[in-house]
């Protein structure tokens, strides 16, 4: 499962919980919600454990996908 992917379960996750909390729905089902996740997030900080880790031992600098291009960068969508 790729990052965005998780980060879409989890923001369902969270939406599932809100409506769930509105609608006073019953323990078990808010339990089995709230574990699916707790599991999400666990698995979202590990992931992002082994990428910081990565960028620590690699010493290269890091390029952020979503960064606004600075003078000294080129943009990717101009040659």
């Amino acid at each position: 499962m790729h990052s965005r992917r998780l980060d879409d379960r989890i923001r369902e996750l969270c939406a599932k919980v809100a409506a769930a909390s509105k609608t006073a729905a019953p323990t078990g089902e808010m339990n089995s919600i709230l574990q699916d996740l707790l599991c999400a997030v666990h698995e979202k900080i590990e992931r992002l454990r082994t990428l910081a880790a990565k960028h620590l031992v690699s010493r290269e600098p890091s390029t952020e996908r979503r960064a606004m291009p600075t003078p000294d960068r080129k943009s990717p969508l101009k040659p």
